[in-house]
């Protein structure tokens, strides 16, 4: 069972599927920020990288990377029935969109860093090069999306996200971007989608986003 504080919730177990060994990491007592960084007056806080790796270093706490932050969705979505905690967290990651600490490359490069898996990186991977659900471009793509994502096939994500709120990959392949994992509506180089939870890479070199926490509970 989870356990919560008024600006936390700890995971007592959580299990991330590592594509390079071709199994799953188990994870104890991970702590995810049940809220957004926000200011004295409640209004949030938004960070370019270097100003939230700062804050969070501070607190012992890191930016999730992508497999931490999928399989902690995927994990909430499952509480959020019976856990109002979950369910605040997640309709935040259906509706904005939370900064990770993985990096993509077109070289096919994917490096995940965080305070929780420590850091994983992958090389040579073939990088789909436009967007489409997730679902449609997972098969035949199964090597790139299992190290991006932390899970072993699609299906369980899919059926998180509903069937009103598929999952698109998009990917701007100039340089090294950090993903973001997120939801609601995305104009930025892309026709209007819709109330939809996707994978993206960030297309600004120092955007400023909102900013959540993840840790270890010792």
């Amino acid at each position: 069972m989870a356990t919560q504080t008024a600006t936390s919730l700890v995971l007592p177990q959580l299990s991330v599927y590592d594509a390079r060994r071709d199994e799953d990491t188990v994870l104890r007592n991970v702590g995810i920020d049940a809220d957004y960084v926000r200011d004295a007056d409640g209004k949030v806080v938004y960070f370019d990288v270097d100003e939230g790796h700062s804050y969070l270093r501070k607190q012992g706490k890191s930016m999730p990377s992508l497999p931490v932050l999928v399989n902690l969705y995927l994990a909430l979505s499952e509480l959020a029935a019976t856990d109002e905690t979950a369910a605040r967290i997640v309709r935040q990651l259906n509706s904005a969109w939370d900064r990770t600490g993985t990096s993509v490359s077109p070289a096919g490069r994917l490096v995940h860093s965080d305070s929780v898996l420590g850091e994983m990186d992958y090389n040579g991977l073939a990088v789909p090069a436009e967007g489409n659900t997730i679902d449609r471009l997972f098969s035949g793509n199964e090597r790139f999306f299992r190290a991006l994502l932390g899970i072993r096939d699609i299906d369980r994500l899919a059926r998180a996200a509903g069937s009103d709120d598929r999952v698109p990959f998009y990917w701007y392949p100039r340089g090294e971007r950090r993903a973001m994992f997120g939801g609601g509506d995305f104009y930025y180089m892309h026709q209007y989608l819709p109330g939809l939870l996707m994978v993206f890479c960030d297309d600004e070199p120092h955007p400023r986003r909102v900013l959540r926490g993840v840790w270890l509970e010792k």
